[in-house]
């Protein structure tokens, strides 16, 4: 019997091989869409506040977008000495879950409320306790649910290379028998993002913790310093002469400054938690203007700078909170007494832009990166400029003048001061429905436009032109 043709051969392999062709594209297909889908619940992950509601959501999607078969998620409790199970997800039973699509169904179990000591004679917490940083366990190497388990630590970021990373938990994930190199190496990507994520809620919990516990402590002894230093200054204790009496002078002023920054640090606590609460009602923008220059005047005064405001016409009231725009009008202003020259001059100046007209609004509408602020685009604004002819801010420097603790280069040994104010004058600003941004030149000064959207005209007020109606104040 003769040998098939070679060509005969190939025309009876074709129809497998085009099978098989479409079986790998359609492998790849479903694993694109798995990857797409995982990439965006990890974006939603990341924006959670709760770590255990980020622990959940890691080893539900471990298992339904990477195909373990369970993972559970422990975390680590050092002042108990032990791992607590705080997620547990497992493919449901009824599902398909050998097929890619559609996706296996995941069911979210209670975790075990028993902790796991860390200790020897556990596997578990032998593993977290050891050197290593992931592990294979065989078959019923724990829960004796069968099948090869896969462990991985979460760990904090070392500060430097001298120093262990810190233990956070634990990811333990069942995979059956065909646990994937890929399937491993996207569970170690996971539990990458759930330490990052643990750790900066972590810190950002003992950050706030610290600086709301640190700044009530510093009130009582700064009150008790400022209380006794009146009463010297008062010659309440005996007569004092003028060397001593600059002496308090300064140590008045110092305290006032510690104050300003205890209140800064407690302000800036509460805006970046959340949870600083505004009422909003009817304001005299004019009228709040004129308290923070009253207040600035001796300051600016002593230093002969010119400190005038130009107010265009009767301003509408505006809903906003009184107390914290002059909060932030106070540290615009305080801030460009304090960095102008003897002689130099700041002008306050307020007034309305018109909606499709060019003006100063244009500063504000949009913020550096060119996006359009939906608040006050196409609105009619009220803005307020803080102008100066200090020393300006470096081109280098913009982008980071509202960031915390930043300082200038241009500024650094001109004045002493935290590098708060601005950041919290801009939050504020926001907080108020408005918008800051800032525009200068070195060495001829700074522009601060702060705006604000006001009613419609046309709209019922309280009586005076774009004013707020009592039934439209916001609480």
């Amino acid at each position: 019997m003769s040998e098939p043709s070679t060509e005969a051969s190939r025309g009876s392999d074709a129809p497998d091989e085009v099978a098989e062709l479409r079986a790998q594209l359609e492998r790849a297909r479903a694993g694109e869409r798995r990857a797409r889908e995982l990439l965006e619940a990890l974006a939603f992950l990341v924006s959670l506040d709760d770590t255990e509601a980020l622990f959940r959501g890691i080893a539900r999607n471990a298992v339904r977008h990477i195909g373990f078969r369970s993972v559970s998620v422990y975390e680590a409790d050092h002042d108990a000495g032990t791992l607590r199970e705080v997620a547990r997800a497992e493919t449901d039973s009824e599902s398909d879950v050998a097929s890619p699509e559609p996706m296996p169904q995941v069911r979210v179990i209670e975790p075990d409320v028993a902790p796991v000591e860390l200790g020897p004679g556990n596997a578990l917490a032998e593993f977290a306790l050891s050197n290593r940083s992931r592990m294979i366990l065989p078959e019923d190497g724990l829960s004796g649910d069968g099948g090869d388990r896969y462990l991985v630590k979460m760990r904090t970021t070392k500060a430097d290379s001298s120093l262990r990373s810190g233990l956070i938990g634990v990811i333990d994930a069942c995979g059956g028998e065909d646990m994937t190199k890929q399937a491993k190496d996207l569970l170690r990507s996971l539990a990458s993002l759930a330490s990052a994520a643990a750790e900066a809620r972590r810190v950002e919990s003992f950050r706030t913790q610290l600086v709301s516990s640190v700044s009530h402590e510093l009130r009582t002894p700064l009150a008790a310093i400022r209380a006794y230093n009146e009463l010297l200054f008062d010659e309440d204790a005996g007569p004092i002469n003028e060397e001593q009496r600059l002496f308090l002078e300064r140590i008045e002023k110092t305290c006032l400054s510690l104050d300003r920054l205890v209140e800064d640090l407690l302000d800036l606590s509460q805006l970046r938690a959340g949870q600083l609460e505004i009422r909003k009602e009817p304001v005299d923008v004019a009228a709040t203007i004129e308290h923070i220059l009253d207040t600035l005047r001796h300051e600016a005064s002593r230093r002969e700078i010119s400190l005038d405001a130009e107010i265009a016409g009767e301003l509408p009231l505006i809903s906003s909170n009184a107390d914290r725009l002059g909060q932030v009008l106070l540290n615009l202003v305080g801030n460009a007494v304090k960095y102008v020259d003897y002689d130099g001059t700041v002008l306050v100046r307020a007034g309305l832009h018109e909606r499709g007209k060019p003006s100063c609004s244009d500063k504000v509408t949009r913020s550096r990166d060119g996006v359009e602020d939906d608040r006050l685009s196409d609105r009619r604004l009220l803005v307020i400029e803080v102008i100066d002819d200090g020393p300006g801010i470096a081109p280098e420097d913009i982008e980071h003048v509202f960031d915390e603790f930043y300082r200038g280069r241009l500024t650094v040994g001109s004045a002493k001061g935290s590098g708060l104010g601005l950041s919290i004058a801009r939050r504020l600003a926001r907080l108020l429905g408005g918008s800051l941004e800032v525009e200068s030149t070195p060495e001829e000064g700074s522009t601060f436009y702060l705006a604000f959207p006001i009613d419609d005209p046309k709209a019922e007020t309280d009586g005076r032109p774009g004013g707020i109606s009592p039934s439209g104040v916001e609480t």
